[in-house]
């Protein structure tokens, strides 16, 4: 038998239990980031919101602002976010898994955010400030930076 893999994987078993209580704080702040969001605009998008997802991974559309332009203000801001899924890192077109799905056109308009365990309620503060000014700002794009 291999005993120190065992012992192992039971170590690595109860660490994976503990971190389940992690995984409820992070959904409750992913919860309360959407929340806020269709609070301040209402016609913004949560892809997902009624499906059984992660914990810490919220996908939003804002409507009449490119994805572009929205990861440049949120970079501004301190703030790092993605556009399109997770298997499309690094590419600026829309995400292909949104598409998929039968989004439309608000593919080309979505974020992924995505929560760590050091993430804190004024982190969300943070970023629901930043996406409220930039919803704002949609009704002057003057003021909104470009793509």
């Amino acid at each position: 038998e291999n005993v120190p893999g065992i012992a192992g994987f039971g170590v690595a078993a109860q660490a994976a239990r503990d971190a389940l209580l992690g995984f409820a704080r992070l959904a409750a702040l992913r919860d309360a980031l959407e929340r806020r969001v269709r609070q301040l605009a209402p016609d913004a998008r949560v892809f997902g919101a009624g499906a059984a997802r992660l914990a810490n991974t919220s996908c939003l559309a804002m409507p009449g602002v490119p994805a572009e332009t929205q990861v440049i203000a949120f970079d501004l801001a301190g703030i790092a976010v993605s556009s399109g899924a997770a298997c499309s890192s690094g590419k600026v077109e829309p995400s292909h898994v949104l598409r998929a799905m039968g989004v439309g056109a608000a593919a080309d308009t979505t974020v992924r955010v995505s929560l760590g365990w050091s993430s804190r309620e004024e982190d969300i503060d943070r970023f629901v400030e930043t996406w409220g000014g930039l919803y704002a700002a949609r009704q002057n794009p003057a003021s909104v930076p470009a793509a």
